[in-house]
């Protein structure tokens, strides 16, 4: 299997990355940052939402070819169980910078290169070198019908029609209004995660978020980045209603200098992230039960109204406000359309919010490494 990082991304190693996959014909996981490096509608991407499926790739393969990542959080440091033990597996790690190699993970092999021409060098070996592709053929096709299987799932969500609504609409009404390729940029707690299961990241390049830190509010300046990188371009930035709240001023600054940023604004009125946490700390049988508990029993999770329709009007952009879920895709037209910034205020469920689909894995991921 090849495990794909941010140095692709960096080396623009895309055309590279899916000869040497085609040829190996080789399952491609990647790091969080590293999402589109391989479209992820090839039958070789292995989606990082699929979480489970990541844990079994990385676990029945013999030999995984590591390109460009440090092995991080959001590859849960190259540990087991969700790696198969390195003393099992021939791990060949592929990276510019030789501090990055061995680090997080032994390596049977460690090469210092550039990306791209790595790939290259091996592409132009592996044309002319005999391999029996049929059984990773077979691994492939089971590994498809898997992601099919789950996406079928998930999905489920979008018959949910109700007021305010499910947010596994957003990221998949984002999806179906923007032009293929354009930048998204995401921030916040659960509003990341729903945005990574229902977003299929089909271009390379085209994703923003802080993959390392987490750290809240940064997306409103990265999307305004992105648009002076690709001012013919509309960029959508997805962000959490906390996270926004950090940084709002700055759609005047889009104003400003004109540029197409649409903020589409996942309000939930909390901290949704934190409040989970705090539910299982404080009361977990009551908070498993009900799903939720009454604002007394958190600490200090809540959060005001803050009407960021208004706020963008107030700032001289477009701004609107929607709850249904059946109302959403003409609005964002409307802000595409617009032509400059624009925010659309999006009410979701904050119940349904804080129970983001995988949310046990994720929080699992940023714990110690379980292996060595």
């Amino acid at each position: 299997m090849i495990h794909a990082g941010s140095g692709v991304i960096h080396a623009r190693a895309f055309r590279e990355l899916k000869r040497v996959a085609d040829l190996l014909q080789a399952p491609v996981t990647t790091s969080w940052a590293a999402r589109g490096a391989l479209t992820e509608k090839s039958e070789l991407a292995v989606p990082m939402w699929h979480v489970k499926l990541n844990h079994t790739v990385r676990n029945e393969a013999d030999a995984a070819l590591i390109l460009g990542s440090r092995l991080g959080e959001t590859d849960w440091w190259g540990k087991p169980p969700y790696w198969r033990p390195a003393t099992e597996q021939a791990t060949i790690q592929v990276d510019i910078d030789g501090a990055i190699l061995g680090a997080n993970r032994p390596v049977a092999l460690a090469v210092q290169s550039d990306i791209r021409l790595f790939l290259d060098a091996l592409a132009e070996r592996l044309e002319s070198y005999p391999c029996n592709r049929d059984e990773r053929r077979r691994s492939i096709q089971k590994y498809r019908r898997a992601v099919a299987t789950e996406r079928v799932k998930l999905d489920e969500k979008l018959q949910d029609l109700e007021v305010p609504m499910n947010p596994a609409h957003i990221a998949r009404a984002c999806q179906q209004a923007f032009p293929e390729g354009t930048v998204l940029v995401v921030d916040g707690g659960n509003t990341v995660i729903w945005t990574m299961f229902f977003h299929e990241l089909r271009v390379p390049n085209t994703l923003l978020s802080t993959f390392k830190f987490g750290m809240l509010g940064a997306g409103v300046a990265q999307a305004l980045g992105a648009a002076v990188a690709r001012p013919d371009q509309p960029v959508c930035c997805i962000i959490g209603d906390g996270a926004m709240g950090f940084h709002p001023q700055e759609i005047e600054t889009a104003v400003r200098n004109r540029l197409q940023v649409v903020y589409v604004v996942v309000c939930d009125r909390a901290w949704g992230m934190v409040k989970m946490s705090q539910q299982f700390a404080l009361k977990p049988i009551k908070a498993l039960l009900r799903k939720s508990l009454d604002p007394d029993e958190t600490i200090r999770t809540e959060l005001g109204e803050i009407e960021f329709d208004k706020l963008a009007q107030a700032m001289g952009a477009h701004g609107e406000r929607v709850a249904d879920p059946r109302e959403l895709p003409a609005a964002l037209r409307r802000a595409i359309d617009s032509g400059g910034p624009a925010v659309v205020h999006v009410d979701v469920d904050p119940v349904k919010h804080m129970w983001a689909p995988g949310l046990v894995q994720f929080k699992d991921m940023h714990q110690e490494p379980k292996g060595r």
